[in-house]
């Protein structure tokens, strides 16, 4: 069960201990190899990712891995402390929240110091022990959540564990607010500084609510975060509701449109102007979801999607929702009003983004979505063999065998659906496809592991991403549609019938793990 990388390299974050750009599989080496492996092999074999989380920034990369030890790798450059190391890593380094890694924003360090922290044992006070929960890399930053675990032998209390909530760190560097530590603070050093999150800002007078951070990510320079939040009520117990909040650029609303910040009163909303710039503190974007009678059955987030300029957001019924750059059908066609076209367009104006979320229209249900910087892909894990795609396509990032943009008649980009074809049949109706087991959009390509174990890669190939041509020859050139990957004599292993297999697209850069 091999764990190899492809691509672009060129400050280590492939992580196979060089900083070269390779077209062949090359295996991903880590500080602690065994524990970051282990989890792939047992986890493959239950068809489940083989890690917890992974993430992949402009020049680094990120995994959280498995349970029980859910500890953070990194790799790649760190001119702008992005992975917190010394000096640049060309393999996976294990981190631990460390007292000399961790630091209040300055002017609040004094309002919310933080406790001590054991190194040995990742303890943070003298009560909780805190792992990793999530994990995501813009262009020269990394934002993540951690958690608390607690130990039944340290005597923790109900009220306890309920004070100790996750927390949202950023470190590394950007000027567009997706750090999220507000005006002034561009840069953190080497330094994971907790991102504050101003919950008073949604709560209730008067209603007892409770915020948990689930899920995080990150687009070049914008960030999504995910929030739970629990609602006690005398009346029908626990009520559960989830909140979006984004920070960083909205130049081309791919955070949508958001909250204005303030207490008491309810506050106007934001113009176009002070929409389209940079949100340096988290904010709270407007969904358009409607409530049904029992908050149980309204449409609750599930997932979201961060592309260079544009972002998608899942519902837990199946929808797909897009707001941001719009200028290579990337947002996905759209409900068109009685004119023939969008209802933003009905008057005649046309515009290349879009800002606040609208449903992707034509999509069936799905519930797995993924972005690269300018198209999309979204699986529904009942109908394996269907992959759906749509945005840019001037690389082949579609998979259609052409570079046209797929586009109709009403201006709005059309979704292709990529099949791939069983080996060895004759062209025929009766033709039977792969299932696929994972898929993943790269920055201006996409892969796609079946279920029988190949893997396939197709779109941009500048950094050999995709692998090589015919005869294992290096030609870089784009691939249009899918085209297997295949594994050198010294990496390969004989196959795992009871294992599957596992993709993660970056920017330029692939990472597969094979079954």
């Amino acid at each position: 069960m091999p764990f190899v990388a492809l691509g672009s390299n060129g400050n280590g974050q492939l992580g196979i201990g060089s900083d070269e750009d390779t077209p062949r599989p090359a295996c991903v080496t880590a500080s602690q190899n065994d524990e970051l492996l282990v989890g792939a092999h047992s986890a493959a074999t239950l068809s489940t990712s083989p890690f917890h989380a992974f993430a992949a920034g402009g020049n680094h990369s990120a995994i959280i891995t498995r349970a029980p030890s859910r500890r953070l790798f990194m790799t790649g450059s760190n001119k702008d402390g992005e992975t917190l190391f010394q000096v640049a890593s060309f393999i996976f380094q294990a981190h631990d929240i460390e007292p000399d890694k961790q630091q209040d924003p300055p002017s609040r360090l004094n309002q919310h110091p933080i406790p001590d922290i054991d190194p040995q044992n990742q303890h943070i006070g003298d009560k909780s022990l805190h792992s990793w929960r999530a994990v995501a890399c813009g262009w020269a930053f990394t934002v993540a959540i951690t958690e608390p675990v607690f130990d039944e032998g340290l005597g923790h209390s109900s009220r306890e564990r309920a004070q100790d909530r996750p927390q949202v760190f950023a470190w590394g560097s950007g000027s567009f607010g997706e750090l999220g530590l507000g005006p002034g603070i561009s840069k953190t050093g080497r330094k994971a500084i907790p991102v504050t999150l101003d919950t008073d800002l949604w709560s209730k007078e008067g209603v007892a609510v409770a915020y948990e951070a689930t899920q995080i990510r990150a687009g070049l320079r914008h960030v999504l975060l995910l929030l739970t939040e629990s609602t006690a009520s005398s009346n029908a117990g626990e009520k559960k509701r989830t909140l979006l909040l984004g920070w960083g650029s909205n130049r081309q609303g791919q955070l949508g449109i958001l909250e204005r910040r303030g207490q008491g009163q309810q506050q106007p909303p934001l113009a176009e102007k002070e929409l389209r710039g940079k949100f340096m503190e988290p904010a709270r974007i407007l969904l358009p979801i409607s409530p049904a009678p029992s908050i149980n059955d309204t449409p609750t987030v599930v997932d979201m999607a961060c592309g260079q300029n544009h972002s998608l957001v899942l519902l837990s019924d199946g929808s797909v929702y897009s707001s941001g750059l719009d200028k290579y059908g990337q947002l996905g066609p759209r409900e068109v009003s009685g004119t023939g076209r969008p209802p933003s367009q009905a008057s005649g104006s046309k515009t290349d983004f879009r800002i606040g979320f609208e449903r992707v229209q034509g999509l069936p249900p799905v519930d797995l979505i993924s972005c690269g910087w300018n198209h999309n892909g979204a699986m529904n894990s009942q109908d394996r063999t269907r992959l759906y795609l749509w945005g840019r396509n001037d690389h082949g990032q579609l998979g259609n065998g052409t570079t046209l943009a797929a586009i109709t008649t009403s201006d709005s980009s059309a979704i292709v659906v990529v099949r791939i074809p069983k080996s060895e049949q004759p062209d025929s109706p009766d033709k039977e496809f792969e299932e696929i087991e994972s898929f993943s959009c790269g920055s201006e390509h996409c892969l796609a592991m079946t279920r029988s174990g190949d893997c396939y890669a197709w779109g941009w190939n500048e950094h050999g991403n995709c692998g090589t041509g015919p005869e294992g020859v290096d030609d870089r050139l784009d691939v249009l549609s899918p085209r297997k990957i295949h594994l050198s004599t010294s990496t390969s292993n004989p196959p795992s019938s009871s294992a599957s297999g596992w993709v993660a697209g970056g920017y330029g850069s692939s990472w597969i793990v094979f079954p």
